[in-house]
This record gives structure tokens, sequence and C-alpha cells, in this order.
């Protein structure tokens, strides 16, 4: 069986505007407008320069993190790469703010730049498991002289609870005959409608587990091959973002005869899995 497959879904996120107060030598730094990512450049050349943001995990189900009490702490991983043309970098700064105006921040750190790259930090998140919203991640960076940078955007969605996605329906055949030798491939389309309380969005991916082994995901695409890169040039998903999952296949006069199991599940971007259900498909 030949394949295409699933989609990389992306939030494509404004980021929000707000007002960064960090104190170093009681310097601050204010962002004034909302400009997009990854912010407005720095007010001088020679100021060190952030891109490339990213952050993990930037989806929070409360109810998933293990503890007790009324308060949950998770790690945060955020990156970014940092350069400067004068090479003079000092601190690589990382703010994480909740979704309430005017609050202090819920985390943040500073750590010290050996030159330009990619930093990495990890920081505590401790939140109330009732508080939900879309938390800010900004990231800057300063250097010898006192220049600061750019200011990079993320959010991180948090929600005090999650449902897992479901699985609507599975459009499939259930029984097919092999085409005869010297006739082209039969297509063979497997199709799940998806939802997820939360929104597709929050849809990282659906996938099928053939005959108890391979592994495969179904795209939302459109047919423009963006996922399971390396079987082929479309999906055969008719429409992109629509909630319906397509992967097709091919069965040609070579493949064997018989009964093929078709295990499907969908899973959200906090790692909750729908129940599995389970299709066959009869080669004649």
């Amino acid at each position: 069986m030949l394949l295409r497959v699933d989609s990389s879904l992306r939030l494509a996120i404004q980021p929000p505007c707000f007002r960064v107060v960090l104190a170093l030598f009681i310097v601050v730094l204010t962002v004034a407008g909302c400009d997009s990512a990854p912010g407005p450049d720095p007010m001088d050349a020679s100021a060190p320069r952030i891109a490339n943001i990213q952050v993990s995990p930037d989806v929070l189900a409360l109810d998933q993190i293990g503890g007790e009490g009324d308060t949950v702490t998770a790690p945060i991983t955020v990156s970014a790469d940092v350069s400067d043309d004068d090479d003079d970098l000092v601190t690589f700064f990382v703010v994480v703010r909740s979704a309430l105006a005017g609050q202090l921040p819920l985390a943040q750190t500073e750590l010290p730049i050996a030159g330009s790259g990619r930093m990495q930090a990890v920081l505590d998140l401790t939140v109330s498991r009732a508080e939900s919203g879309r938390f800010t991640v900004s990231v800057f960076a300063s250097d010898v002289q006192g220049n600061l940078s750019n200011v990079a955007y993320h959010v991180i969605d948090v929600s005090a609870t999650s449902e897992p996605p479901s699985i609507v329906q599975v459009i499939m055949a259930d029984r097919v005959t092999r085409p005869a030798a010297g006739e082209p491939p039969l297509n063979i389309p497997l199709v799940v409608e998806a939802f997820d309380p939360d929104g597709l969005d929050n849809i990282a991916f659906v996938q099928v587990i053939v005959n108890g082994g391979t592994t495969l995901r179904l795209c939302d695409d459109g047919g423009q091959a963006i996922c399971n890169a390396g079987f082929g040039a479309s999906s055969g998903d008719a429409t992109a973002g629509d909630g319906l999952f397509t992967l097709t296949i091919q069965l040609d006069s070579n493949n064997a005869a018989g009964t093929n199991t078709f295990e499907f599940s969908v899973v959200d971007r906090s790692g909750l899995r729908s129940a599995t259900e389970v299709r066959t498909i009869v080669v004649e």
C-alpha cells in the first residue's frame, strides 16, 4: 500500500499588546503598540536580535497535570535564536505573564549569553488550577553596552479542564477488489471526521495503525502534501481545515487477498487521545 498523510496544525497568533517591565539596574523596557512577531526592531543597529521563538508545551490542560493542592507547577521550555553584529551579548531574558492585564510575571529568568546562537531556558510555571486563558511569553536580550533587542512573543493556551478529542465517524470501504494485472492501482480513501471540544486547532494529529504495525497520519491539508512526506503528491483530502482528515492508500494487483485492520485515533496538543475506532477492509 502506498500512502499520503497528516497536516502539521499551526495556530497563527498575533502577539497581544502589553507593557514589559523588567528590573535590570532599574532599566525599564516599554513595548508600545501591537507589532507582529517577532516584535519591534532594536533601537540601535548594533543591538541584539531575537528570532524563531519556540515554547514547549504551548498548550496546558491543568487537570491533566499531577500533584495536589490548588496550584499546579509545570516546566516550560523557551528557546530562541539570539544574534548580535558586535558579538557582545550579555543576557537572555524570558518573562511569562498571565492573561490578566496588570499582573506581576508568573515566571521570569535571565541567563548569561556566551555568544550568538540558539538559547534555551526552562522555567517552572506555577498557576492556580482554576486559571485559564492565553499566557504571554516574551523574550529579549541585552549586550554589554546596554542595548536591548527586539521582543519576540509566543503564547501558552491554558485551560482549567480539558476533554479528549473524539472521532465523529470513519468513512471508508469495507470490501474492495484487486485490479487485474496491468490495470492501474485502485485509490482507497480513508477519512476520519474528528472533533475537539477546544477547537480543531487543538488537534495535533489523526493517525491510523495498519494491521497492528505501520503507523500513518491522515491529513486535513486540502491535498497539499503537507504531511506524511515521501508517500506521494497528495493525501486526497478535499478541503483543508474542515475537520475531515484523509489518507489515500493504493491497492494493486500484487496486494494479497485477505482482511486488513485499521485502528484510528485522534491526539490533541496536550497529549489527550480519543477512543480508538477499528475498521477492516476485505481485499478480494
